[in-house]
């Protein structure tokens, strides 16, 4: 389907597959080998910090967990891609951002993907299970889920659904917010999925 296809990645530890052997990036090459890559995912990414640019993604970051280096406002960087990924917004829900601010930065981001061209692609944001974090954060990131969804809804962005993928605590690393191999293996294949879906629209 359209391919080769390019396909720009926007996404934090959670998309760059944190202490996988297997990273959704490296399935993708894998399963897609003619799909072109533009990986600008980022470990400990907040979606506040990627719509304005960024030096690190997090104070002291290590240069392994954001390969791609700092980055500018998402609306000045070079956008050459068919398909744009964007998988943000856990990070700034357990940072307490708002959720209307959050849709405020999703809208944003999103007239820029449509501005360059390209058919958006919205992950959905995984579950955390209750009882690990505050209920305010547990309760913010349910309204981010939401808001992401909506979002992707009302202005007929593909949606790979991650928030729907969550089969029990085998699911999670030991800090209860990265996913373990197989869990991310899902996650993939549920991108992958989507990104097929979007290429239709290229």
């Amino acid at each position: 389907r359209c391919c080769p296809l390019s396909v720009e990645l926007n996404g934090d530890s959670i998309l760059f597959g944190w202490a996988c052997n297997s990273t959704p990036a490296m399935q993708m090459r894998a399963q897609r080998p003619r799909w072109m890559l533009t990986d600008r995912n980022a470990c400990g990414l907040r979606m506040a910090d990627f719509m304005v640019g960024y030096q690190e993604p997090f104070p002291g970051a290590l240069p392994d967990m954001y390969p791609a280096g700092p980055q500018p406002a998402f609306k000045e960087a070079s956008h050459q891609a068919q398909v744009i990924v964007l998988g943000l917004g856990l990070n700034d829900s357990y940072g307490y951002l708002s959720p209307e601010a959050y849709r405020q930065q999703l809208l944003d981001a999103l007239v820029v993907i449509r501005n360059a061209g390209a058919v958006p692609v919205f992950t959905g944001l995984v579950p955390i299970p209750s009882g690990y974090y505050e209920p305010g954060q547990d309760a913010n990131l349910l309204a981010f889920q939401q808001v992401m969804r909506e979002i992707a809804d009302a202005h007929h962005v593909i949606y790979a659904g991650w928030d729907e993928e969550y089969q029990g605590e085998a699911d999670l690393q030991d800090d209860h917010i990265h996913r373990s191999q197989d869990a991310t293996d899902r996650l993939a294949a549920r991108l992958i999925s989507a990104i097929d879906r979007a290429a239709k629209r290229v």
